[in-house]
């Protein structure tokens, strides 16, 4: 299985390092650190000698111990909501035995030593807490992943197991750190002949995993990306697409000729938008008379659920018993006769005829841009419970659905045409928080979404910049600075932050000074925004500050 992991890898990391390698840098950094604080304790000092910490970026004692188990987040993995108090936090810190716990750690970080901080930390009864024993873990040996949440890292191992793109695990011990050593191990062993790959990466790759494979893409079919304009909302909503059909592909369809373009559709919504745009509508058109007549067509949502649901439509048809989410390829083979499309002969070669259906046939995507600018309801219409629902169990008549015929319906059942959205089709919107049009969507339209946020990317910028003229590098924190400021004044907040887009393409001559190109970029793209932002507040004079901190 090691071609399918090195595809995945080189979807997953290897194409994405412009994104990633901030977080690498960081993360090796951290436990390069840990490592110079391993040689000193070897040579016999003790974690509170002050002279310890002189060449690594750790101040002292306190810091290295909030980097740890008590800051939200450290270059290796946040706490999530694990929380240590400060009070118990002084309590270790006063406890001799805590000292001793982690200098065993940081000297050997072994099994036995794990279990040994687990025991510390079980006895001062402050509550169970195994996402911060792991993660002080991890930061002190790079044979551990960065999923410290054994939850999650197991969601990743058993679907590496049930893919058997690992050996299968027999050891007795069931612990996080056990299986951690394991996999490292076998993903190493895959995974070791690709070019600049080291243990970081491999950590990452696995967190990667989990939140694309084993945390899989297919269980959010409506997603919205919302957040501050520029920072590349559209742009990761096409990412995340084209990376999902990769990897499909790389499974399924390797050597056929679906290409990513065709399975992809960008919508862009606007306040004329309707629903007969959307789904279908009357339309005037020319009969053989050249006389203008109105005619039913599907709109470019509906024609492209019946290009992405044949697969579907075809088994509804078949009157299964077994919901589409549950038949495997093999259950199919007899109905080989009734499955006539040339669309179906690369699923009867799959190799693994136990594979899933609705696992085997193409995802398709929708890209919505600016989604809220339209008033949904209108457009969307009975897909309402589409949206909740999805294939045969989420049917609907149309609102003309008496005009369907065989070119413009979707599925005949019985006297009348139905509709409904595949499960292989994907939903992505986009919109900018700030847009007052927010308000169009309703709390039920929500929750058929799940929503993710999308922040100026700092690190992406930097590592754009390096890219690009590493002497323009400083513009990145400028931009930080700025943001941070804006984040905390009372009459904008994190929605009308900067995005990292607006300092992506800079097209100045490569020959001036930052300084210079700090105040171009200042001058023609982010004081005309912000004075738009502060238009009629009374608080013009915020503008001064602001300038101050992007470095002005």
């Amino acid at each position: 299985m090691s071609n399918r992991l090195k595809n995945i890898y080189t979807y997953l990391v290897q194409n994405r390092k412009h994104q990633l390698q901030g977080w690498h840098d960081e993360y090796e950094s951290f436990t390069l650190n840990i490592q110079k604080i391993k040689e000193q304790l070897i040579d016999g000092r003790i974690l509170k000698d002050i002279e310890i910490y002189q060449d690594t970026y750790f101040e002292n004692y306190d810091d290295l111990i909030k980097k740890l188990i008590y800051d939200r987040e450290n270059a290796v993995s946040t706490r999530g909501r694990s929380v240590l108090s400060g009070e118990n936090l002084n309590k270790f810190r006063n406890d001799n035995n805590f000292d001793g716990a982690i200098s065993n750690i940081i000297k050997n970080p072994s099994l036995e030593t794990y279990k040994e901080f687990e025991k510390f930390w079980s006895d001062q009864k402050v509550g169970n807490n195994p996402v911060l024993v792991n993660r002080a873990l991890a930061a002190c040996s790079i044979d551990l992943t960065s999923i410290v949440n054994e939850y999650k890292f197991n969601e990743a191992f058993y679907w590496l197991q049930r893919e058997k793109i690992i050996s299968e695990y027999k050891d007795s011990e069931q612990d996080w750190y056990s299986k951690n050593i394991f996999v490292m191990a076998e993903l190493k062993k895959q995974l070791d002949d690709i070019e600049g790959i080291d243990n970081i990466w491999i950590s990452i790759f696995y967190w990667e995993l989990y939140l694309n494979l084993s945390n899989p893409f297919s269980l959010k079919k409506q997603i919205i990306k919302y957040g501050a304009p520029g920072t590349g909302k559209t742009f990761k909503a096409k990412e995340i697409s084209e990376l999902q059909f990769e990897i499909w592909k790389s499974e399924f369809a390797e050597n056929e000729d679906y290409t990513f373009d065709n399975l992809i559709e960008t919508i862009q919504f606007h306040p004329s938008y309707t629903y007969e745009d959307f789904m279908e509508g009357l339309r005037p058109m020319l009969d053989e008379n050249n006389q203008a007549q109105l005619s039913l067509e599907n709109g470019i949502f509906k024609t492209f659920c019946m290009k992405a649901g044949k697969w579907e439509r075809d088994v509804i048809g078949l009157n299964l018993e077994k919901d589409w989410n549950d038949i495997t390829i093999e259950e199919l083979v007899q109905y080989k006769d009734d499955l006539q499309g040339d669309y179906w002969n690369y699923i009867f070669k799959i190799q693994d005829q136990s594979k899933k259906i609705s696992d085997a046939v193409p995802p398709y995507f929708v890209i919505i841009d600016e989604i809220n600018r339209a008033e949904l309801s209108r457009v969307f219409g009975e897909l309402m419970l589409c949206l909740e629902y999805r294939g045969r169990n989420g049917m609907v008549k149309t609102q003309y659905s008496q005009l369907n015929n065989e070119k413009t319906g979707m599925i005949k059942l019985g006297e009348s045409y139905r509709f409904f959205i595949p499960n292989n089709v994907y939903i992505l919107g986009t919109m900018n928080t700030i847009d007052r049009s927010v308000e169009s969507f309703d709390f039920a339209l929500r929750r058929r979404f799940k929503w993710e946020e999308v922040d100026p990317d700092i690190s992406l910028l930097k590592y754009h910049l390096k890219e690009y003229h590493e002497n323009w590098l400083p513009l990145a924190d400028n931009l930080s600075s700025l943001n941070g400021e804006i984040e905390i004044q009372p009459l904008l907040g994190k929605d009308y932050r900067i995005g990292h887009a607006y300092l992506w393409n800079l097209r100045y001559s490569k020959n001036q000074e930052v300084k210079e190109v700090r105040k171009m970029i200042w001058k023609d793209s982010i004081s005309p925004l912000l004075e738009e932002y502060l238009r009629g507040t009374g608080r013009e004079d915020l503008m001064d500050v602001f300038a101050k901190k992007f470095g002005l």
